[in-house]
C-alpha cells in the first residue's frame, strides 16, 4: 500500500470552469484518485479556489461588487460544479481562509530567515489615470517572446511563458487603455538564483516526468533563475506579517501554491487529528506527490514551488506535475472571459448532458502531450457511437437477453466450462488487459488506460456478435453470457475511475449492492457469481429525446425527417488518392478523395488503427457527400468514409467493381439537401446477408438475429447493407448502385455489424 497525495491546480474564483480546465488539469487528478483508493493506497487529493488571483479583483471591479462577494459567488458555483461531476475531494476549500492565511505567512517567515528572500526596490507599472499601481492582470501588452499583442502582465495566454509587467512592449492598462507608466516600489523577493543548484539536482531525478514538462523545467534553469518577485501592491489577499507593508499583498503564485499545504492542514483539523497532514508532507515519510496542472503553470509547480518547499526544508518535493497542454477552440486557449465560448462552460454543460459523458470526452480529448481542438460535432459522435452504441448498447443486449432466457439470473455455465478452461480463455483475456490497464494508471498515462478498456469494449461486442447467443445452442447461449457479464463487470472497474457514475450503475444491473470500494481494484478479474439476481436493466446511456420534426411543407436544410423515414443520402463511390496524419489529432488522418469531380473532396476519419496511409493510397471507398461540413480538430472534413465495425477495427465499404469515382446509389431521391450529422446517426445503417426470396419481388436478409424484408432480386448468400427508417415498422431497403449490386464490406464482417 502506497501513500499518495494529489493536488488539483485551484481555479480562479472569477467565473465558472470550463471544459478546458476540466480536460486539462482537474479531471485527470480526479481519475488518478480513483484509481489508487481502488488499489487500496492512502489517497489525500486537495485543491480550492484561488480568490486572491487578480483576475478575481479585475472581474469585481468591472461589476462594481466587493471583491470578496464575487469569489465566494464562484467558489460557490465551482463547488457546486465539482460535485455534481462526482469530485472526489478530500477537501476543497478556498485560499481565503485564515489556516490558508497563516500557512502562508509562517512559510514567508521561514524562507526569510533561512536567507531566500530579500527586499528589493523595482519598477511597477502604474495607471496615471487611477492612480495606483497596476497588478499583473491589470497590464496587457506585446510578449517579447511570441508578439502576441494582449499579453497580460504575469503571462502570454499565446505561447504560456510566465512574464513581469516590465518586459511587455507598449503596455497599457486593461480598465482604462492608458499607457502605464513605471515607477518605484519595494517588494519581497524570492531568491531563485541561491536555489538554483538545488533544483538542477532535484531537476535531474526526474526522469519520469513527462518530456514536455520535463524540458519546460530544464528550460529555464538553462536561461538561469533569477529572483522573483512574490509580493505586490494590492489591498486583497494575504497580509505581510512585517510592520510597514500594509498596503502589499502575497503575489498569487506565493499564495496560490502555498494552498496545497495549508488545505492538507486545514483537511487534518477537520477529521479531528491536526497532525495528520504530515504523513503527507514530511520529507523522512514514504509518500509521492503528484500535482495536476495546466500547460500555463509548468513553470510555478517545477520551479517555483520546489524552490519554496527546498527552501524551507523538511518538506515533500513533488514526485511528478503531470502537467496537460491546452483545449484549443478555433485555435485558441479555452477563457472565461469570452462569452461565445460560454457552451464550454461546466454548468451549461451539466445543464445538458449527464455527468459521464462530460467526463468521458474530457478525459478521450485530455491534451497529455500535445494541445487539442474542442469540436462539438466530435463530443456528440463520441458520446452516440462509443458510449451508447458500443458500450451502452452491449451493456443492454447482455443483460436484456440474460434476464428474459434465464429469470433474471446469472447463468451457470455450461458442463465442462471450469475456472481452468475460463483462465485458458476469457479469463487470460482479462488478466492481460488487467495488468496493462494498470500499468498506464500508474504511470499517470490516463488516455492509454481508458484507450485499453476502450479495446475491451469492442473485444466483448466482437465476441458477442460472433456467438450470436440469441440463436445458439443452450450452452452456448449460457456460457456467452456468462463470459460477457464478467467482462462487463470489469470492463465497469476499469473505467470506474472516469466513468464513476455509469459504473456504478452497471454493477447494480450486475446485481451487486455497490461499484468496487477501497483496494477492490483486481474484483475485476472475479466472475460474476452464478445465479446472482440481475438488478432492473436501464437504459446506460439513454439518447436525448429528440426534437419534434418541423412541418414537412416548412422543411428546411439540415432539419430531421418524419417518424418512419429517413433523410436522403447521397452516398457515392470514390477513390482515396492520399492519406495523411492528421496534424493534430492521435487517430484521425486526412483524406483526399477522388469523386469525379475536378477537385477532390477533403475528408477526416477515424481510420489511423485499422489502416495505414498506405493501404488506404488509391483505396475504392464509398461515402457520403452530402454531410454537413464539419470542423474536426481545425481540419474541415467534406463528408464521410462508410465503414462496417469489426471488433476493434473499422473494415471500409467498396463500391462494386468497375463503378467509377463519382457514381451515386440509384436511389439518391432529394440528395442535394445537405443532412446533419445527427440526422445520419439517426438512420440505421447495418451490414446484412440475403437467406432467401420472399414474395413480390422482395428478399429476406439477416441483419443480425433479426430479419427483414427489402426489394430486389438479390441472390441467397449476398453482402448487402442495408439502411432502416427509424421509428416502429419503418420501411427497409438496400444500397444499391444498380440492380443487384451495391456497397459490400472490403472484408469479411459480422452479419448485422453498423455502417458508419
Amino acid at each position: 500500500m502506497a501513500r499518495i497525495f494529489i493536488g488539483i491546480a485551484w481555479p480562479y474564483a472569477n467565473g465558472p470552469f470550463h471544459l478546458g480546465h476540466l480536460a486539462g488539469a482537474y479531471l485527470p487528478g480526479d481519475i488518478f484518485a480513483r484509481f489508487h483508493r481502488l488499489r487500496g493506497d492512502e489517497v489525500l487529493m486537495v485543491s480550492g479556489s484561488d480568490m486572491h488571483g487578480t483576475p478575481t479583483l479585475v472581474r469585481a471591479e468591472k461589476e462594481g461588487i466587493p471583491t470578496a462577494a464575487l469569489a465566494e459567488r464562484y467558489h460557490a458555483v465551482n463547488k457546486e460544479a465539482f460535485e455534481r461531476l462526482g469530485f472526489s475531494f478530500d477537501l476543497f476549500t478556498s485560499t481565503h481562509t485564515l489556516v490558508h492565511e497563516r500557512t502562508v505567512q509562517e512559510l514567508f517567515l521561514d524562507l526569510l530567515e533561512a536567507g531566500f528572500i530579500a527586499r528589493r526596490t523595482a519598477e511597477g507599472a502604474y495607471c496615471p489615470q487611477h492612480r495606483r499601481f497596476l497588478p499583473d492582470r491589470y497590464l496587457v501588452g506585446t510578449c517579447p517572446n511570441c508578439g502576441f499583442e494582449s499579453a497580460r502582465g504575469d503571462e502570454c495566454d499565446s505561447c504560456g511563458r510566465p512574464l513581469e509587467p516590465g518586459q511587455l512592449g507598449s503596455p497599457k492598462c486593461t480598465l482604462c487603455g492608458t499607457t502605464a507608466e513605471f515607477r518605484p516600489s519595494e517588494h519581497f523577493y524570492l531568491e531563485l538564483d541561491k536555489l538554483q543548484g538545488k533544483l538542477t539536482e532535484y531537476l535531474g531525478r526526474q526522469r519520469h516526468w513527462r518530456p514536455g514538462t520535463l524540458r519546460v523545467a530544464e528550460n529555464f534553469l538553462k536561461e538561469g533563475l533569477h529572483p522573483t518577485p512574490i509580493t505586490r501592491d494590492l489591498d486583497w489577499g494575504v497580509p505581510i506579517p512585517l510592520d510597514g507593508y500594509d498596503s502589499k499583498r502575497f503575489y498569487v503564485w506565493f499564495d496560490a501554491v502555498t494552498g496545497y499545504l495549508s488545505a492538507s492542514k486545514e483537511w487534518a483539523i477537520r477529521i479531528g487529528r491536526p497532525d495528520a497532514w504530515q504523513a503527507y508532507w514530511d520529507a523522512r515519510e514514504p509518500v509521492r506527490q503528484y500535482y495536476f496542472v495546466g500547460k500555463d503553470n509548468k513553470f510555478h509547480h517545477t520551479i517555483i514551488w520546489p524552490g519554496i518547499l527546498l527552501g524551507a526544508g523538511g518538506l515533500q518535493l513533488p514526485y511528478d506535475v503531470p502537467a496537460n497542454e491546452w483545449l484549443l477552440v478555433e485555435g485558441r486557449k479555452v477563457s472565461k472571459t469570452r462569452t461565445a465560448e460560454a457552451d464550454a462552460f461546466i454548468p451549461s454543460l451539466l445543464a445538458n448532458y449527464p455527468p459521464d459523458v462530460i467526463r468521458f470526452y474530457a478525459a478521450l480529448l485530455a491534451p497529455q502531450n500535445h494541445d487539442t481542438e474542442l469540436d462539438w460535432d466530435e463530443f456528440r459522435q463520441l458520446r452516440e457511437e462509443v458510449l451508447a452504441n458500443q458500450y451502452g448498447n452491449l451493456v443492454q443486449r447482455t443483460l436484456v437477453l440474460t434476464r428474459d432466457r434465464y429469470a433474471g439470473k446469472v447463468p451457470t455455465p455450461p458442463d465442462g466450462w471450469n475456472s481452468g478452461t475460463a483462465t485458458a480463455g476469457i479469463g487470460e483475456r482479462l488478466k492481460s488487459a488487467h495488468a496493462k490497464i494498470t500499468e498506464e494508471y500508474e504511470r499517470v498515462h490516463l488516455k492509454e488506460a481508458l484507450d485499453l478498456a476502450l479495446e475491451e469494449v469492442r473485444e466483448a461486442n466482437r465476441r458477442f456478435h460472433e456467438a450470436r447467443p440469441w440463436q445458439a445452442s443452450e450452452a452456448e447461449r449460457s456460457r456467452t453470457l456468462y463470459e460477457t457479464l464478467w467482462r462487463l463487470k470489469a470492463i465497469a472497474t476499469w473505467l470506474s475511475p472516469v466513468l464513476p457514475f455509469s459504473s456504478t450503475e452497471v454493477f447494480r444491473m450486475l446485481g451487486f449492492a455497490g461499484p468496487p470500494g477501497p483496494g477492490e481494484w483486481d474484483v475485476a478479474l472475479v466472475p460474476v457469481p452464478p445465479g446472482q439476481t440481475l438488478g432492473e436493466v436501464r437504459p446506460l446511456f439513454p439518447r436525448p429525446e429528440p426534437e419534434p420534426a418541423p412541418a414537412p411543407a416548412a422543411t428546411p436544410v439540415g432539419s430531421a425527417t418524419a417518424e418512419g423515414e429517413w433523410p436522403p443520402l447521397a452516398v457515392c463511390a470514390g477513390v482515396i488518392r492520399s492519406a495523411v496524419v492528421h496534424p493534430s489529432a492521435d487517430k484521425l488522418y486526412v483524406l483526399e478523395v477522388d469523386v469525379g469531380a475536378s477537385v477532390p473532396r477533403t475528408l477526416v476519419a477515424g481510420l489511423r488503427s485499422s489502416y495505414t496511409t498506405v493501404a488506404l493510397k488509391d483505396r475504392p471507398v464509398v461515402l457520403l457527400t452530402n454531410l454537413a461540413p464539419r470542423t474536426i480538430r481545425r481540419m474541415t472534413s467534406q463528408g464521410m468514409v462508410l465503414a462496417a465495425e469489426a471488433g476493434e477495427r473499422a473494415v471500409l465499404l467498396a463500391p462494386p467493381e468497375g463503378v467509377p469515382p463519382g457514381t451515386f446509389l440509384e436511389d439518391r431521391g432529394s440528395s442535394d439537401r445537405t443532412i446533419s450529422y445527427e440526422e445520419f446517426s439517426a438512420t440505421s445503417l447495418t451490414v446484412g446477408r440475403v437467406t432467401g426470396p420472399s414474395t413480390d419481388g422482395r428478399v429476406r436478409v439477416d441483419v443480425g438475429g433479426t430479419e427483414v424484408e427489402v426489394p430486389g432480386a438479390w441472390p441467397t448468400g449476398a453482402w448487402v447493407v442495408v439502411r432502416r427508417a427509424p421509428g416502429e415498422g419503418g420501411r427497409a431497403e438496400t444500397l444499391a448502385f444498380g440492380p443487384g449490386s451495391g456497397p459490400q464490406p472490403s472484408e469479411p464482417v459480422a452479419v448485422g455489424a453498423k455502417v458508419r
